[in-house]
């Protein structure tokens, strides 16, 4: 059979009060015995004992209360009942030491005819009132060895009667007699009579021996076959749950864990012994979900971290009764899907506003021109006061400030297709700090950089610029505003190309974080709110995604991952 499927089990005493479940299908049960040989061989040893004790003894008894009984009569049958205890020791010990529990019963079927052969030679031949102990030896054969030993020992059976009874009548062996019979004295014809008598009975005896040895043979053959039935359908079962790649557990009505498989234990992230926790300790909020659903739950999200979302259904757990005795939980990891599916629905919100805001930007546009060109004018008329170019100044300012965040739009909106060259991201990453730490706006923080090296991609150079410039602007302004550290990391990962840009600012409140790439979202006074905006479409359009990472006062990590070129 294979390793026991990597489900741990619980005994915990709401477990104990359930009794048999389908639950326990999960789990492998104790290995039954390959055959139940040796207890059969024992108890035919303590059967032998307690009968050679019982009609022995009692013989022995009458023997030592009788009058004139040769003591050698008295030492004979002694020997004898010493014999049978000896061999009973020898074939015990035997069996402790690990013999084959077949080669054990050959030779106690051979001592027992052996003493048997000797106590009916020594009590009358054919007339002795012990042959019925050839007939014990013929159905423990049949017990032991089953078809061929009740054979076996029925032909050897006759075949010792036969010489015994032969052997008494002629007095070929002088032995003490243990009863007043004198075999010798009797005719042939009733010799022929009573051992006719005597080998019939066995002869009958040993049919239904063999009868009895063919059924236990065919149930011990049937058994094996189940057995073996039962363990293959077992070793299924175990593969089956064992290559699930879904977590797969079972609760007990208390919520205490009763299995879980591998799986369950990865997706978790706990070690693999999950039995016998709390189920609301590793699933926080599954109880209650449980509860509202009357026991069965078709399908929910749990949200257990920050970074791990699961997706599980409930079903009952019965019995072979149909009685609940506790519940299935199946679940999946869906964390990776989920983040998809926000980027998907961020990047549709993106692609509208992108449109929208193209066609409106294509409307103000020229309006403004208008607006900018006549207040030109009016500035330079010889009619305008010092006042009234003083607001002219302001009014075509802010004119400007439209046009420069309608280009925005528009370069939001329409964005230039990529031109992608085979370039090294490290030497970008550097070029790119080198300038900015001579720029004003990053004068009061420090920039630290670490790069893999070399870093080859292939993409378009200029747009990944334009993202790490966002990115850097954006960590300087919340650098200053804690610690004044920024970190800019590019590295080589499995299967992309991370580009990583930190600091220690007060970081972002969870509220907002979800929505930071959304076009026009900003917390900055003077921001637009296409920045990251333009940063996610940039990457997007590369084939990579962008990340956020955030912690209320830790400061926030920009994680940008791009395809390695193939």
């Amino acid at each position: 059979m294979t390793e026991p499927l990597p489900l741990i089990r619980s005994r915990t005493r709401s477990r104990e009060r359930l009794g048999p479940s389908p639950a326990d299908s999960l789990i492998p049960p104790p290995a039954a015995p390959a055959s139940d040989t040796p207890r059969r061989v024992i108890r035919l040893l303590l059967l032998r004992t307690l009968v050679v004790s019982a009609v022995l003894g009692l013989s022995l008894w009458i023997l030592t209360t009788a009058d004139q009984v040769p003591m050698s009569a008295v030492w004979l049958q002694s020997g004898i009942i010493a014999a049978t205890y000896a061999t009973s020791i020898v074939f015990g010990v035997m069996l402790r030491r690990g013999f084959p529990p077949r080669q054990v019963a050959r030779p106690m079927h051979a001592a027992d005819l052996a003493v048997t052969s000797l106590l009916i030679y020594a009590t009358g031949g054919a007339e002795s009132p012990y042959i019925f102990l050839y007939a014990l030896s013929i159905v423990g054969a049949g017990a032991l060895s089953y078809r061929g030993g009740a054979v076996v020992v029925t032909l050897a059976s006759i075949s010792l009667l036969v010489a015994v009874s032969l052997l008494a009548w002629t007095q070929a062996i002088a032995l003490p007699a243990l009863s007043q019979v004198r075999p010798w004295e009797q005719s042939g014809v009733d010799l022929v009579r009573t051992l006719g008598i005597n080998l019939a009975a066995l002869i009958g005896v040993g049919a239904l021996s063999f009868i009895f040895g063919d059924q236990l043979q065919r149930g011990v053959e049937t058994l094996a076959t189940t057995r073996k039935a039962a363990a293959d359908l077992l070793t299924l079962h175990e593969d089956i749950v064992r290559s699930l790649s879904s977590g797969l557990i079972t609760i007990a009505p208390d919520g205490i864990i009763l299995t879980a498989n591998v799986a369950a234990a990865d997706i978790l992230g706990q070690p693999a012994a999950l039995a016998g926790q709390p189920v609301d300790q590793l699933m926080p909020g599954l109880s209650a979900l449980i509860a509202t659903g009357h026991g069965e739950l078709r399908r929910a999200d749990l949200q257990l971290a920050s970074d791990l979302t699961v997706g599980g259904t409930v079903s009952p757990l019965r019995d072979v009764k149909n009685q609940v005795i506790g519940r299935v939980v199946n679940f999946q990891d869906l964390t990776e899907l989920r983040r998809l599916e926000a980027q998907s629905r961020r990047s549709e919100r993106l692609a509208m506003v992108g449109q929208l805001a193209a066609g409106i930007a294509h409307e103000i546009r020229n309006p403004l021109a208008s607006i900018s060109g006549s207040i030109e004018l009016l500035r330079q008329g010889p009619s305008a006061s010092d006042d009234d170019r003083t607001l002219m100044a302001i009014v075509h300012r802010e004119v400007q400030r439209l046009n420069v965040l309608i280009g925005d739009l528009l370069g939001y909106a329409n964005p230039r297709p990529p031109q992608p060259v085979d370039f090294d991201l490290g030497v970008m990453v550097e070029e790119t700090l080198q300038v900015a730490r001579r720029e004003q706006a990053f004068a009061s923080v420090e920039m630290a950089l670490s790069v893999d090296r070399p870093l080859p991609l292939h993409a378009d150079p200029a747009k990944l610029r334009q993202v790490l410039w966002n990115l850097l602007r954006n960590a300087a302004d919340a650098a200053t505003m804690g610690g004044r550290h920024v970190r800019v990391e590019a590295r080589r990962d499995i299967d992309a190309t991370t580009l990583v840009v930190s600091d220690d600012g007060p970081g972002i409140p969870a509220d907002q974080l979800t929505r930071i790439f959304d076009p026009f979202f900003t917390t900055k006074s003077k921001g637009t709110g296409l920045g990251l905006a333009t940063c996610h479409a940039i990457v997007a359009e590369h084939g990579g995604h962008i990340d956020a990472v955030s912690e209320p006062g830790r400061g926030t990590h920009m994680t940008v991952s791009l395809p390695r070129p193939r």
